[in-house]
């Protein structure tokens, strides 16, 4: 005989934490395109599934998200300098 399996029974759970830190955990969640119940989901699933809490935002690089986006655009601007000058170089 199969077994069946059961959905298992969601509970709500409240958190109470600092206002900036869910404004900047609510902008990570957004940039990684997950709504913060699902990565709080996943970081609990993990944690008993593994026995142990590893918690990084860094990307395969080291960097932050936030320095991540600073070295990009940070980039972008020295490749329109450089863009630019090579312009005025070649006239």
């Amino acid at each position: 005989m199969a077994k069946t399996k059961t959905k298992p029974e969601k509970v709500k759970l409240t958190l109470t934490i600092d206002k900036d830190m869910k404004r900047d955990f609510a902008q990570l969640c957004e940039d990684i395109g997950l709504p913060m119940s699902a990565v709080v989901s996943a970081l609990m699933s993990q944690a008993v599934r593994k026995q142990e809490v590893r918690l990084s935002s860094l990307d395969l690089n080291g960097f932050t998200p936030k320095h991540a986006a600073e070295l990009k655009r940070r980039w972008e601007e020295f490749k329109a300098m450089r863009d630019k000058q090579y312009a005025e170089a070649v006239k």
